[in-house]
């Protein structure tokens, strides 16, 4: 690896903790939640009958199964997930977004695209944020 790909990966890494920073602040005051929280829930909420596997929703995070079972406790805790086992595997249990879940992305979402706007600055274009992604979206 080069030293650009390391300061790259380095600057990346500090803008990460920056940004999840400020938008848990500002999120969680409005809303009671942090990013990763608003992600778990607009995963779930995006996906089929509003549920995944466990494994399948950490995957989707980019987590480990034991960090995505750590990610639900406290949502779970407030009525926003709930588990329901599968009926053909016992093994198996689903992460469910309630309704109360519902309606929480439904009112988060559109703070969290305005905190979003703010960090980046009305300077960040449509195209020059696309190709960002594109660079981002490698690591995963």
């Amino acid at each position: 690896m080069s030293a650009y790909h390391l300061t790259f990966l380095l600057d990346l890494n500090r803008a990460h903790a920056t940004a999840i920073r400020r938008f848990d602040a500002s999120l969680g005051a409005v809303h009671g939640i942090g990013l990763n929280d608003l992600h778990l829930l607009q995963v779930l909420d995006q996906a089929p009958e509003r549920r995944l596997r466990r494994t399948d929703l950490a995957q989707q995070l980019g987590v480990t199964a034991s960090g995505v079972t750590w990610m639900l406790r406290p949502l779970t805790q407030r009525g926003l997930i709930t588990s329901q086992a599968s009926e053909e595997d016992g093994r198996v249990t689903f992460a469910v977004l309630t309704a109360a879940g519902r309606t929480l992305v439904a009112d988060a979402v559109p703070t969290a695209r305005r905190i979003a706007a703010e960090l980046l600055g009305p300077e960040a274009s449509k195209e020059e944020l696309t190709r960002a992604a594109a660079v981002v979206m490698r690591l995963g």
